[in-house]
C-alpha cells in the first residue's frame, strides 16, 4: 500500500473516531461500570484498528516501532474521555471506555511487535 495514502487513511480514520466521540446524544442514561458490554467491544476494536494503522504508517516510514505514533493513539484515546466528560454534549466520561481503548492499543502493539519480530527474521 502506498505510505501517502495509508498516512491519509490513517489520519481520515482518526478523525473519524474523533468526530463520533464528541457527536452529542440526547437522554444518554448514566453509564454504570461494566467492561462486559457491546460498546466496550467497539472501543477496543476502534482503538486496535486505529493502532495498528498508526504503527504501520510509522514503521513504513522508519523501519522500526515508533513510540511516537503509539503516544498519538494513547492521547487521543484519554483526551476524547475527557471531551465527553467536560463539553455539554450529553455524554459522560467512562473509565471502563479508557480501559476498553488501552486494551485495544496494547492488543495493536503485541500483535505488531510479533509481525515485525516475524518478518525480521524470515
Amino acid at each position: 500500500m502506498d505510505k501517502a495514502f495509508l498516512k491519509k487513511l490513517t489520519i481520515l480514520y482518526t478523525l473519524s473516531i474523533l468526530l463520533v466521540s464528541i457527536i452529542p446524544i440526547p437522554k444518554l442514561p448514566f453509564p454504570e461500570f461494566n467492561l462486559f458490554e457491546w460498546d466496550k467491544f467497539f472501543h477496543l476494536c476502534a482503538y486496535l484498528i486505529m493502532a495498528i494503522m498508526w504503527i504501520r504508517l510509522g514503521f513504513l516510514e522508519t523501519g522500526d516501532l515508533k513510540w511516537n505514533y503509539i503516544k498519538i493513539v494513547i492521547f487521543i484515546a484519554i483526551i476524547t474521555e475527557f471531551c465527553q466528560g467536560f463539553l455539554p454534549i450529553g455524554r459522560y466520561f467512562e473509565i471502563a471506555d479508557i480501559i476498553a481503548n488501552m486494551t485495544g492499543i496494547l492488543i495493536a502493539f503485541f500483535l505488531s511487535k510479533i509481525h515485525i519480530l516475524k518478518n525480521k527474521h524470515s
